[in-house]
């Protein structure tokens, strides 16, 4: 009979697994009150669950709040803001072009974080359970002291979701939002948006200057690129856009994209640095540029700037990211790799995957030598200095530096370092109107032979003006594909 008493029943069993189940909510919503520290791209922010309110974010100045499906949604707070100006709250409008972009990565990381809180918080729940059904510390278990157990982590659960989400939300919700009605970001609709802050009517002023100028400078260059239209069909080659260093500058990819179109260049090449910091946010850059690029190839090698999350997104849009092996496009043999470095803005720059400078140096010029391609690809020129020594590559191809130079000619190799095409100063962001002048270049080249003959380059002014200089022949000696 003793035995029997001590036996659990299916009732007990449910009211233990009940009692699981609610240390599980409080584990969720202490988490939830803890929040879930992340980045986003130069920020730190703080993101928590949120209902009834959709996804918001937060950068002290102002606030963004967007509509999303189902009842849960994601509170994104900026932690040590330095924003002070209606840029910006742009720059934020800009971000939230793409909820998916800018959340998809943060709430994985949230809602990783909250499982874990959950998990401890069932265990607990679990063991306190067993402890009710059990005599605990010498004194004999009883109704009174099971129902006092059951109330107390009922409570403690409805208290943590008040105080963790519910309360929030509501705080949330009773903000004076703004309706921003027919808000375009760089040719995308952003449906529902609403806006907190004394920033609205700036922001959106700067919005419309950043529109203005790159609409502009897409007409200037349409018309530029079209004056060499005639010439360069005359000529009879093929040909392709190079540029380096856009740092996710939206505006620019479509002016590039104009380029690339206009020129019927066969493939665009990116000497790397794409963005930023190589956030999950930035995905919102590579897709935008991969769309206006539309079905034009997009080969590059990955930046110091660029993460491995980014070459993977761009690989999983079908971009060609150069790993170290040839790669052939469109009669052209390509080699390249990503930058040996990698540098986050606020961060100390550290080894991307612990091979140094030299160490990536003399693997590329002894990749080179094995390969003999028709262009080898690097973002900083001064990794390429072993490939140029042993003239193993008749083109070698650069950014990094943010100005123009060569083309060099060094021994049967020639060397050009492209200027800063996303128009980005020091320190400066990466939107809005051009902080610099910027270029690309165009690579003009024989496709049976992979034979490069010439060059011109397109540069584009802050006044929005575009300036196409004259076709410069190169030696096609020294472009001749290796033997």
């Amino acid at each position: 009979m003793d035995n029997n008493s001590n036996a659990l029943s299916w009732m007990d069993a449910a009211r233990i697994v009940l009692v699981g189940v609610l240390g599980a909510v409080v584990g969720l919503g202490l988490g939830n009150a803890i929040g879930t520290v992340g980045d986003l791209g130069p920020l730190d922010v703080t993101t928590r669950l949120t209902t009834g309110v959709g996804s918001t974010f937060d950068v002290g100045v102002a606030a963004v709040r967007l509509d999303t499906s189902g009842p849960v949604g994601l509170s994104i707070t900026a932690n040590d803001v330095r924003f002070s100006g209606p840029t910006d709250l742009a720059d934020t409008l800009t971000s939230f072009g793409d909820v998916e972009a800018v959340a998809g990565s943060l709430l994985r990381a949230t809602v990783i974080h909250l499982l874990g809180y959950a998990s401890v918080g069932a265990l607990i729940g679990l063991l306190l359970g067993l402890a009710t059904h059990r005599p605990l510390l010498g004194r004999p278990t009883t109704t009174r002291r099971r129902r006092a157990a059951y109330a107390a982590v009922a409570w403690l659960a409805v208290g943590a979701l008040a105080t963790s989400v519910i309360g929030p939300s509501v705080s949330l919700a009773s903000r004076s939002w703004t309706t921003v009605a027919g808000l375009s970001v760089e040719g995308q609709q952003v449906p529902n948006v609403q806006v907190a802050g004394s920033l609205l009517d700036e922001a959106l002023q700067v919005l419309e200057e950043n529109e203005n100028f790159y609409q502009q400078l897409l007409v200037s260059a349409a018309t530029a690129m079209a004056g060499i239209a005639e010439e360069d069909a005359e000529r009879g080659l093929a040909a392709f856009v190079f540029e380096s260093d856009l740092h996710c500058n939206l505006g620019m990819t479509r002016v590039i994209s104009e380029v690339a179109a206009q020129s019927q260049a066969s493939f665009v090449l990116s000497g790397g640095d794409i963005t930023m910091s190589g956030t999950q946010l930035e995905a919102l850059c590579t897709d935008v540029y991969l769309r206006r690029l539309a079905g034009t190839p997009l080969v590059l090698v990955l930046g110091n700037h660029d993460s491995a999350q980014t070459g993977a997104d761009l690989e999983l849009s079908r971009a060609g990211v150069m790993r170290g092996e040839p790669l052939d496009i469109a009669g052209l043999t390509l080699l390249g790799d990503s930058d040996p470095f990698r540098s986050q803005i606020g961060s100390p720059t550290t080894l991307r995957d612990g091979e140094t400078a030299v160490e990536f140096t003399d693997r590329m010029a002894e990749s080179a030598c094995a390969v003999e391609p028709d262009v080898l690809v690097v973002h900083d020129p001064a990794h390429a200095v072993g490939a140029i020594e042993d003239e193993c590559a008749p083109l070698v191809l650069s950014g990094h530096r943010h100005r123009e130079e060569g083309p060099r000619v060094i021994g049967d190799t020639v060397t050009y370092t492209v200027d800063n095409s996303g128009g980005t100063g020091e320190n400066t962001a990466s939107y809005g109107p051009l902080a610099t002048n910027s270029a690309v270049a165009l690579f003009y080249y024989d496709p049976d032979t992979g034979e490069v003959v010439g060059y011109r380059t397109v540069q584009f002014g802050r006044d929005a003006s575009t300036e196409v200089t004259d076709y410069r022949r190169l030696n096609a000696g020294q472009f001749t594909r290796g033997e």
